[in-house]
């Protein structure tokens, strides 16, 4: 059976850029995965994947989770249904029983589930500060006292580079236009603190030279 590796090479021949590098799809998605399970992840834990693209975290998590654990958020509706059709045998999806939606705002209600964990692997990185209050108040609405949201982000090294655009920057359902932008490490700490949220920068960049971020609703 050929490497997810593989699969991604031959769906990014056949259909271009889909959001991701394509030498570090499989590592990436593999240490987002790895990442989760270094912060308590189970089986029977419920994920949410905010931004799960193409799904190459999704390929490792819905294999580990038990069916109906795992949902993600995408707008851009065609990279999931690029990702099913290439990176998945059939039956593997269905028998797991995956959640998916499509919102732009990346509203997490959308679901009505209490999830144990919140993930947003470069998705920081082209979005709002607008999504981000969005993504914060959804955390604190939709995961138990306890809950993790593990969020990858580019800290901005002067007041110029913290974006205060409104709107997301890269490619997506609307755009074939690259990007990235950065944000405050302060200014994300403020929001987290006016919601009760604890926040800590873990250590080291990862393959997509990013830094991660662990926020937590703190216990009751």
């Amino acid at each position: 059976m050929s490497t997810i590796q593989t699969r991604a090479d031959q769906m990014l021949d056949e259909n271009g850029f889909l959001g991701v590098p394509r030498e570090t799809f499989e590592a990436g998605g593999r240490a987002q995965f790895v990442r989760l399970m270094q912060h308590g992840l189970l089986p029977e834990s419920r994920v949410l994947e905010i931004g799960c693209g193409c799904l190459r975290v999704a390929y490792w998590l819905t294999r580990f989770l038990d069916s109906g654990c795992y949902a993600g958020i995408e707008p851009a509706h065609r990279r999931v249904e690029l990702g099913r059709r290439h990176l998945f045998a059939p039956g593997e999806l269905e028998a797991k029983s995956p959640r998916f939606d499509h919102n732009a705002e990346f509203a997490t209600g959308v679901f009505e589930t209490q999830f144990d964990y919140f993930l947003a692997g470069s998705i920081w990185t082209h979005c709002s500060k607008a999504h981000i209050r969005t993504m914060l108040e959804g955390f604190l609405r939709w995961t138990p006292p306890g809950g993790i949201f593990l969020t990858s982000y580019l800290p901005a090294e002067s007041p110029e580079q913290d974006y205060m655009g409104g709107t997301w920057v890269g490619t997506s359902h609307e755009s074939d236009v690259p990007g990235v932008i950065r944000h405050s490490l302060a200014w994300i700490e403020a929001e987290c603190a006016l919601r009760g949220l604890s926040l800590e920068e873990l250590p080291g960049l990862d393959c997509d030279s990013q830094l991660w971020l662990r926020i937590e609703r703190r216990s009751a």
